[in-house]
């Protein structure tokens, strides 16, 4: 009995590794014309939540003409229109015309205004750690810094759906994604 069985696992195993091999490729897929594109727009709901504060914005991300992006509030209605201007020159923080610098986040992003930018950059560029499915759907983790790491959820036709964005094993963000166009 022991030796039918041995290779009916080793047959379900090397399928099972050539499935994760196929998802994983269609992530690079994705990925490699994501890195192409210079046009994408993102509208998301982002909670934060810190250890004794949750906080919820919906956010529109938009690729810029410089190779930045610009990241604006939708809601809460108080602060509609407030934009962050992300590029290499810094972030900047801007309402009307008035411009403040935010300063350096120390390269993280880990806050809402920074949530869509990295998480645009770990599917841009990040290193995928695992690849599985969830409820039939793909599930990716990549990892853009050694101390960051970004779980996308993509529905079937690999449009992203939900990410979590985790610093240090600890989930801070959680991004519920409307429109990826």
């Amino acid at each position: 009995m022991k030796k039918r069985t041995l290779p009916l696992l080793l047959a379900a195993a090397l399928l099972l590794s050539g499935c994760g091999r196929k998802d994983e490729a269609r992530f690079d897929a994705f990925a490699a014309e994501l890195r192409e594109r210079g046009d994408l727009v993102i509208t998301a709901e982002v909670r934060a939540e810190q250890e004794d504060s949750t906080c919820s914005f919906t956010l529109r991300y938009a690729d810029g003409a410089d190779g930045g992006c610009v990241v604006e509030v939708i809601e809460p209605e108080l602060i509609r229109g407030v934009r962050a201007r992300l590029s290499a020159d810094g972030t900047k923080l801007v309402y009307d015309s008035v411009a403040v610098d935010t300063g350096d986040d120390g390269g993280t992003g880990l806050s809402p205004m920074g949530a869509l930018p990295l998480l645009v950059r770990a599917l841009r560029n990040g290193s995928p750690d695992s690849v599985w499915k969830e409820s039939g759907e793909l599930a990716v983790r990549l990892v853009p810094e050694d101390d960051v790491d970004v779980t996308v959820l993509f529905d079937a036709e690999m449009t992203p759906q939900y990410a979590e964005i985790a610093h240090d094993g600890k989930a801070v963000l959680f991004i519920k994604i409307a429109d990826f166009s």
